[in-house]
Order: C-alpha cells, then structure tokens, then sequence
C-alpha cells in the first residue's frame, strides 16, 4: 500500500470502509477455466462492458493491476489528487510507482527536443478512469458525423449515441451553496442527461471553486471567449464553461468504472464479472477457423487458459491493445515475420494512425490564491479535511476548473501557411482546434501568492505516430513513437495558439491580479522561431492518444476494426477502447469511451 502522512490516512481507512462492494468482487482462481466472454483489461471500456454483459452471461475480465484503493490511496479517489499525482510527470526521471502505472517511455522525438516522453498509463481495476482529472464533456456534432463517415455507419451521428451517453451517467446540478462562487457561473443543457436511466457513473461540478481559475476565466472571456449557454455536453464546443467532473457528490469521491458500473453490476444482483486481478493476458487464442477461443493468462508465475464461449474482447488500451493483436498474430506481416510470430491475419493499420494532443504552459506570478494556498500549512489541511469528511465540499473536494474551446481567431491565421490553413480547413466547422485550461500552483516566490498557468492544447493533430513491438513477449514494452510535430502545421498552429494565451495574460480584465513579468518562457521568447522551439522543448501530452486500432471501412488499408468492433479478417474478437476511435475525439475523450463501451456492448447483446 502506498502510505501517506498526517491527516490522509484518516481520510485514505474512510474512504476504502464505505465500499463493501470491494469486499464482494467475484475474484478469479489462477487456472483454465470457460466463460462466454473473456475482456483483456478492466479499464474505463473494459468495465463498463464487461458490467453490461454479465447482466445476462458469464464474463472474465482480465487485469494486470489490482484495487487503486490499496495501491494508490487518495490520489486516486480525492479529487484533489488527480491534479498532483507524481506519477503523472512527463519526463524520463519521473517517479515511478509500478503498482499503478506501465512505466511506458516513449522513444525520442526528434521534433520535440529529442526528448523521451513517459506516457502514464494506468494498471488498475478502472483503468485510467482512476488516474485522470475527471474532466466530463462529449465532442461535436461535426466530429461524430466525421466518425459515421469514416466508418460508414450513421450510427455514429450525434443524435444516435445520445442515448448512450444518456444510459452511461447521472447528473447531479452543481451545488451552489457549496461552490460559494457567484463569479463562477455554470450554464449547461440538462436534456441531454436522463437521470432516469440511473447511468452508473456519477457526473457532476465540484463542490468547490478555486479563485485563481475564476479571475484567469475571467481573462479568457474578455479576449472573446464567452460563456457557453449550453456548456459542453450537448454537441457544442465553443467558449467557455465550468467543467463536469467524474465525481460522486454524495461524498466527493471519483467515479470511476469500478466504482460506478463494476460495483452496481455487484449491487444489482443480476451477475457480475469475474476478475483476475494480478494477471497478464500474453496471447489471444485461435481455432483453424481464425475464431478467437480464448487468451493465454500468467498470474504471479501462473499460466493458464481462460477460454471463451463466444467472444473475446480486447480492451488494453491505446498502447497495449495494438501490442497484442500483433503478437498474437494479427498486424503488419513484416512485422510479425520479423519476430517469427505465425501470422493469423496480415492487417497493416494495426498500431499506425496515433494521434496525440500535446499542450504547452504560459506561466506569470498573480496575487490570488489557489488551492494550493489553502493547504499549505498542517492547520489549513486540517480546515479543509473537516470540510471535506463532513460536508464532501472544501479544495479536497474538487479537481474540475474551466475550459474553452475555439478555433484561432482571424487575427492569428494570417501567419498560417496556406498548406496549413487548407489542413486545418478539412476539419469539420464546429470542431475546435484549440483548448485552454487554466490553473494556479502556490509559488514559493516572497511577495507572490500563486503562480498562474494558461495552457492551450492542441485539438486538430496533423502529426501522427505508431506503435510498435520490440520482441514476441509481453513482457517487453510496446515501441512508443508518439510523433510529435513532425507536420509543421502542428507547430504552426501552436505558435499561433501561444500568442492568443499571451493576449489573454494581457487582457485588462486581469490587470489588478498579474504580479511581474512572464515567468515561463519568458519576455525573451518573442519570435517565430523562439516560439516554436519553447514549444518543441516543453510540449507535454494531455494524455489523450487514440486511434492505434482505427475502426473503418473493410477496404481501408489503414481500419483494423468495423463499426461494431469486430477485428477485420478473424471472428470472435473486438476491440473496445480508446484505440479504435478512428481520429483523436477534440477535447477530453472518457465520455466517448464510455459511450462507446454502452454501444458495443448493446451490438452484441442484440447479436450483432
């Protein structure tokens, strides 16, 4: 168990005491055994349709992780964690903790400081549903029409997953008397939510709002980026909004696929999975057919068979699912031949087409505090503590800030070149290219309360990386090559999107707040080029990867899955992850996940 200090570890008993459900999972034996479906990976896809399907059949989940409960304690269920978890630090000397991450590195990027990225990828029951900054909203019209197209299925048009979307979460309004925040209105669309389904996962706003977010959105809507009056859930991304979060406002806590459909599966009565925790899927199995029977699993040294009766889901996630497709036969034959894997089906796009959204900071000293402030000392933690074990309201309670969305104003495409403003053109009229975020961090600095961060990420991705394998084992890592910046109109872009964040560090709305000069990068960086390089030498990634197992039309040469899933040229395998969506969903991508695990899991249900 990862152990924390003082006061956490009262928090850390409470939190880990409420859940009997944990007490009740339905743990697998190390040993062969049969099931109808066997799913590879309890994450935030693998959960949530694995919790679908053993309402009505018997299902295997298979996990290399175990509870986040025990292995990373409060980090990954106070919401405040998910903002500092040390893990999540990109660079090569990050702090490890194995117990919860695949400690993935990725090759270096020659067009982003040659650096290699370590790109956190959670290994635990929940996947990374129990790392991420529980970020809550569902990309464009444009963009779902765009992924109908791609794959040939209007299913896939916005007002046809709606339902699934609306089947996945609950929505609790924000409370207002907790918020305690008249300057951080929240505006959104309530028809596109129905509490009565009794979605599992938990939606809502944090209980608390952190005044260093509400003067810097203060600042983004002064530069023209205006509150959304529907917020970002109802197909629309433009503006400004405060964000849902994946947080249990009963008691402030993530909601997580464990938390929310493992354990109402538990709770229902109707059937639950089986979960073999500990245990690594090394190979999917194959009859002369091409029909998967099963998958080859070691538990603590233990190797055996867990077979399926019908189906065997893959849901490893952006890196690892394209992994074991090709060790298990299924990829580029030049690939496969090279490690002398027997080749089960020759399919080129397995592992190609990554796309990544990478984002960059814009740093100055403001005199506001942030949530930081008010922990930074034993008796404050103390204060907040109370709050938040008492009344689930106080900085502990809350990890959800303020985004926005646009495309680049006119004044910041001029400096476009046309080959890039022609890309950029392609991209459907309602999807954004940029989003801001924005944050605040004590600062350690006499005289200078809170160092304030606007960030803008990339939405419109032009780069594009692969993924790749180093030997016929599992237990060598995927070849990560995230592709960063290799297609100038991704520099472009963000040197554009960079001198928007500096308009908005200007902004007059703001100008009582901002203490000194620009901490990061600097008053030094002004250029073009000085720009773009700051860019190359600190872009980070928002770790939204997608689309290593791009889902398509049969006759695509890139499409390893059609739209129900189902891997090309075998039967009896689907994948059903974040790596099946056929482009990079703009902005957050967990609602689509799991809108996309409602879907699939409906196909098969209704043998499709």
């Amino acid at each position: 168990m990862v152990r924390y200090g003082g006061n956490f570890v009262v928090v850390l008993c409470a939190l880990i005491g409420r859940s009997v459900a944990q007490e009740q999972l339905q743990a697998g034996k190390p040993g062969n055994a049969s099931y109808d479906y066997v799913v590879i990976g309890g994450g935030t896809a693998g959960l949530a349709l694995a919790a679908r399907l053993s309402a009505s059949a018997s299902v295997a989940v298979i996990e290399a992780g175990r509870l986040y409960e025990e292995d990373n304690g409060n980090q990954s269920v106070v919401p405040y964690y998910g903002l500092v978890m040390p893990f999540l630090a990109t660079a090569e000397n990050y702090p490890r903790q194995p117990l919860m991450d695949w400690d993935l590195l990725s090759t270096p990027q020659p067009a982003a400081g040659n650096r290699r990225i370590h790109y956190a990828q959670a290994k635990t029951l929940g996947g990374s549903s129990a790392i991420n900054t529980m970020t809550y909203h569902r990309g464009t019209v444009g963009s779902y029409q765009r992924w109908a197209d791609l794959v040939g299925d209007l299913s896939y048009t916005f007002d046809k997953i709606l339902p699934y979307f609306k089947r996945s979460a609950t929505l609790t309004p924000p409370n207002l008397q907790k918020r305690n925040a008249p300057n951080a209105t929240v505006l959104y669309d309530p028809s596109v939510f129905d509490n009565q389904l009794k979605g599992p996962l938990q939606v809502s706003w944090a209980n608390w709002v952190d005044p260093t977010q509400s003067w810097l959105a203060r600042a983004l809507q002064a530069v023209g980026l205006a509150l959304s009056p529907s917020g970002f859930s109802s197909g629309k991304l433009n503006g400004g909004a405060w964000t849902q979060t994946t947080i249990d406002p009963k008691d402030a806590t993530r909601s997580t696929s464990k938390s929310s459909y493992l354990e109402s599966a538990i709770d229902s009565r109707r059937g639950q999975p089986t979960v073999y925790l500990h245990s690594q899927a090394s190979k999917i199995l194959f009859d002369k057919d091409k029909k998967a029977t099963g998958v080859a699993v070691s538990t603590e040294g233990n190797e055996y068979v867990i077979s399926a009766k019908k189906e065997v889901i893959l849901s490893a996630g952006v890196f690892h699912s394209p992994q074991l497709l090709m060790l298990s036969g299924i990829g580029p034959a030049s690939t496969l031949s090279a490690y002398s894997i027997p080749i089960i089906f020759d399919l080129p796009g397995v592992g190609q087409n990554l796309w990544d959204q990478i984002f960059f900071n814009v740093m100055r000293g403001i005199s506001v505090p942030n949530a930081g402030t008010y922990l930074a000392t034993p008796a404050q933690q103390a204060v907040a503590l109370q709050q938040y074990r008492s009344n689930a309201a106080g900085p502990y309670s809350s990890a959800g800030g303020y985004i926005s969305f646009e495309k680049l104003p006119a004044k910041y495409r001029t400096s476009l070149s046309p080959r890039t403003a022609n890309m950029l053109s392609q991209f459907p009229s309602d999807w954004p290219e940029i989003e801001y975020i924005t944050s605040g961090f004590p600062s350690g600095i006499a005289n200078l309360t809170t160092i304030g961060v606007i960030s803008a990420t990339l939405l419109t991705p032009l780069s594009r990386g692969n993924v790749t394998i180093l030997s016929s084992s599992i237990s060598d890592p995927p070849v990560i090559n995230l592709g960063w910046l290799t297609d100038p109109a991704d520099g472009e872009t963000l040197v554009a999107a960079f001198k928007r964040v500096r308009e908005t560090w200007n902004s007059s709305a703001i100008v009582d707040i901002v203490a000194g000069p620009e901490i990061v990068p600097g008053a030094t960086v002004t250029s073009d080029a000085d720009i773009l390089n700051f860019i190359r030498q600190s872009a980070q990634p928002i770790w939204h990867a997608s689309s290593t197992c791009a889902m398509g039309k049969k006759d695509d040469s890139g499409a390893v899955v059609d739209s129900k899933a189902k891997v090309f040229g075998v039967k009896g395998l689907r994948v059903v992850d974040n790596s099946v969506t056929p482009f990079s969903v703009p902005g957050h991508p967990q609602s689509s996940v799991y809108m996309l695990a409602e879907k699939v899991a409906d196909d098969i249900l209704n043998g499709n």
